[in-house]
This record gives structure tokens, C-alpha cells and sequence, in this order.
């Protein structure tokens, strides 16, 4: 699997969580950066700030000490500093004269020297502080310069040199400090918003999940399902949207169940919602089954019986007509009128027939009833289409042929399946059939020959 692959396949709420982490962790980062940066500014300048009071305590006693020439006052000010390094930091603190000699220093063995190398000699020309970076005894210190003037009325006199060297220990300790602590709230941070992102997003992605199971128990036919989701936002609309559409379609096939597949296969077909009467002419297999017995059935039973032992005859017939490719048409009372159309439209007819004698025989031998049918079959030319009104019409046959089967079927009597010499020709080597008799059809002058198949 290819990373492109992955990525579809990735659950959305990882990919929306690892968005929202992202730029979490890309936001904290760059805002832990500027505060690392904020937090070592204020630092160098805390640093800067207590170097510049020292500085200026450094120069006022050598001011004092140089025009006194008592070193008493200045080595009270270093001793002070030197005995507390680690509070003030200062490798070193030095009192030139002038001529850049050494008036007072940290280190006693300095005192007397005269400094004439380049950065001293710099620093003799200097005006006004100077703070610069430098490395004294392998260290890294800051070195804070400041001249020593006598000022009077007439004019400002340059007398000496006042220097101190703050370590850049502390600072970097402090900004290591300041480092870690700046890492440790970024990390606690990111973990906080890892975890926020997952809640968010499972919170986001929840009710998605909810419409996607209902989605695929739809798909599998179950149309009792519904959405549950209390929101109003667009997931709660599309929620609403997919229960009313899940309606729809439960009222559909509902309404499937009273009309005949010939009916949903020609809607299926239609490219707009308009509708016309007429038809077309089609040559189609008609089949009609009748219940014998059933007048006889009901007078000796309640409603609620009849009607079930309707409905259970009924389905036996209509799902066996399905099987064998077929359809029905229409119910009417107690009786099938179907529909075959296929290539092998004669055979699967008298299957169904053969099938659905046997079935009933095998039901009546069990449960001890006297329920028979008796079915007729026809081959011929139908006019098929919408027969009724704007407002209310079937998808239908109709025509001679279907008055004849009809008239085939009443003559059947139970148990007994009837077809017309039309079948018999086409089939008469695939069947046993007992010898042809006459029948008088109303319509007809002529009487018609039928065959009865034994099966």
C-alpha cells in the first residue's frame, strides 16, 4: 500500500485531528520561539541593567579614589564584589588611570601595570559606556567600560577608566532554564491539544459514523432504520435529509407491493415524471389461476381466516411465478392473472403451473384442506401500456387473448392446468398433454380446442 492509498483509506477523524494537530504543534512551536527569544531578551537585559548599577558604583569610587589617591575606597567596592561572585557574577573589576595604568584591580598582582594593547587603547578613547562581548581566562564575559570625569563649570576631564566583566554563565544558565521550562510547557501543550484535537474530532466525526451504519443497513434492505442525531448544524440537516429520503423509500416499496414489476420496470425506464394513457402491442404469455372451493372456504369461516388463506395461496402462486421468471399482473379477488415475456416465456408459464399445482396438493395433503386451482395458459398478441385516466391508471394488458385465457382458466376445473392450441403447437413435444376437447367461449363462434398437461 502506497502512501496515496493510505491517506483515502485514512479515517476521517485522523486525517481532521492530524490537521488540527499540525497546526497546534506549528503554532506552539513558533510561539514557544518568539517566547524563548522574549524571555532571553529580558534576561540580557536584567544582565545589562545590574552590570550598568555596578558599573556606576565602580566609577563614582574611582572617581573619588583618583582625586583622593586612596585606593582604600575602590578596593572596598571590588572586595565587595569579589567576596560575592556568585550574586553578582563579576570575573573582574578594574580602575585605570589616564595613561590606561592599572589604579585598582581584582587581582592584586595586576595593580601598577599599564595595559597598551589595542583593545585598551580603544577603550582609552571611549566617551560613554561601552558594553562588549569578549573571553577572559576561557570565559565568555561581558565587558562594561565607562569613563571617569571630573566635570566642572569650565570643562569635562577624562581621569580614568572604570571596568567590569560579568560572566555569561548565569545568563546562560538562566536562559537554559528559561529554554527548558519554555519546552516543557510546549510539549504539555501539544500533548493537551493531541488530546483535545482526538475529542474534538471523534465529537465531529461521531455522528458521521452513525449516518454511514445507517447507510449501509439501508443498502442492505433494511428500511426501518433511522438517524438519532440531535444537531443543527449541516450534519444534523443531512441526517434529516437522509431519514426523509429513507422515508420515501419505505413508502415506495410499499407502494411497490401494489403494483406489478411490469409497472416498476416501465417507470424505472422513464426519463421524466410524464406519464400517457395508451399502449403498445407485444406478444406475451398470459397465465390465470383461479381458487376452486373458496366460495365454499368462506361461508364456513370467520374474515380474519379467509383472508389469510388468501394471502397464503396468493404468495405461494406469485412467488412461484417470480421464480420461473414471470410477474404478476394483477390479483383480482381470488384470482392470478401473470404475465412471462422471455425467450423461454411458454416453458416457464407451464412450469409455474405444474409447480404451483404440486405445492398446493402438498399443503392440502398436510393441513387437510380442500383448496384447488385450476389454471389456464394462452400465447398471443396483447396490447400492453397505461390503461385508465390522467389521474389514475394501470399498466396492463388487455385484448382478445387475455378475454380467452381468462375463459381457459374458468374452465379449468381444480387441480387441472388448460392451455390453448397456440401452446400446444410450440410445445407439444416437451409435455404430456391428454387429448384435445372443444370448449364454447363467449366471444367466439367457434369453439376452441384445449389441452389439459398432465402432470
Amino acid at each position: 500500500m502506497n502512501i496515496k492509498e493510505f491517506l483515502l483509506k485514512l479515517p476521517i477523524k485522523f486525517k481532521i485531528a492530524s490537521v488540527v494537530i499540525f497546526i497546534l504543534i506549528f503554532s506552539l512551536i513558533l510561539f514557544a520561539f518568539f517566547l524563548f527569544q522574549k524571555e532571553r531578551d529580558l534576561l540580557i537585559e536584567e544582565m545589562t541593567r545590574r552590570g550598568n548599577i555596578m558599573l556606576q558604583n565602580l566609577v563614582h569610587a574611582g572617581w573619588e579614589a583618583i582625586i583622593n589617591e586612596n585606593k582604600t575606597i575602590t578596593s572596598d567596592v571590588i572586595s565587595e564584589f569579589s567576596r560575592n561572585k556568585k550574586k553578582y557574577s563579576v570575573e573582574y573589576c578594574i580602575v585605570l588611570d589616564k595613561n590606561n595604568k592599572v589604579f585598582d584591580h581584582s587581582v592584586t598582582s595586576e595593580i601598577g601595570k599599564i595595559y597598551n594593547d589595542e583593545y585598551s587603547k580603544e577603550l582609552k578613547n571611549i566617551q560613554d559606556i561601552s558594553i562588549k562581548e569578549i573571553v577572559f581566562n576561557n570565559k565568555e564575559v561581558i565587558d562594561m567600560v565607562s569613563p571617569i570625569y571630573i566635570i566642572s563649570k569650565e570643562k569635562k576631564v577624562r581621569i580614568g577608566t572604570a571596568r567590569i566583566g560579568i560572566s555569561k554563565d548565569v545568563l546562560k544558565e538562566a536562559v537554559k532554564h528559561a529554554r527548558n521550562r519554555t519546552i516543557i510547557l510546549t510539549l504539555i501543550f501539544i500533548i493537551l491539544g493531541i488530546i483535545v484535537s482526538f475529542l474534538f474530532s471523534e465529537t465531529l466525526t461521531k455522528p458521521i459514523r452513525k449516518i454511514i451504519d445507517v447507510i449501509k443497513k439501508v443498502s442492505e434492505g433494511d428500511l426501518q432504520q433511522k438517524v438519532e442525531i440531535n444537531l443543527k448544524d449541516e450534519i444534523g440537516l443531512l441526517a434529516s435529509n437522509f431519514n426523509e429520503m429513507i422515508k420515501h423509500l419505505r413508502e415506495k416499496l410499499m407502494m411497490s407491493k401494489y403494483v406489478s414489476k411490469s409497472t416498476i420496470d416501465m417507470i424505472s425506464k422513464k426519463e421524466d415524471t410524464k406519464l400517457e394513457l395508451g399502449g403498445k402491442r407485444k406478444v406475451v404469455t398470459i397465465f390465470f389461476s383461479d381458487i376452486r372451493g373458496f366460495t365454499a372456504y368462506s361461508e364456513t369461516k370467520e374474515p380474519e381466516e379467509v383472508v389469510a388463506m388468501l394471502n397464503k395461496y396468493l404468495s405461494i402462486q406469485a412467488e412461484i411465478v417470480a421464480k420461473n421468471n414471470g410477474y404478476v399482473d394483477k390479483f383480482v379477488g381470488d384470482e392470478v392473472v401473470a404475465v412471462f415475456e422471455d425467450k423461454n416465456m411458454i416453458e416457464n408459464s407451464i412450469n409455474s403451473a405444474i409447480q404451483i399445482q404440486q405445492k398446493i396438493n402438498e399443503i392440502n395433503q398436510k393441513e387437510k384442506n380442500q383448496i384447488f386451482v385450476g389454471i389456464g395458459i394462452h400465447i398471443g398478441e396483447v396490447v400492453m401500456g397505461n390503461i385508465g385516466s390522467e389521474n389514475r391508471m394501470d399498466y396492463t394488458i388487455i385484448g382478445d387473448n387475455v378475454n380467452l385465457t381468462s375463459r381457459l382458466c374458468s374452465s379449468a376445473e381444480k387441480g387441472k392446468i388448460l392451455v390453448s392450441q397456440e401452446i400446444y403447437k410450440k410445445i407439444k413435444n416437451k409435455y404430456k398433454f391428454s387429448a384435445p376437447s372443444k370448449i364454447q367461449v363467449k366471444g367466439k363462434s367457434e369453439p376452441v380446442l384445449v389441452y389439459e398437461i398432465i402432470y
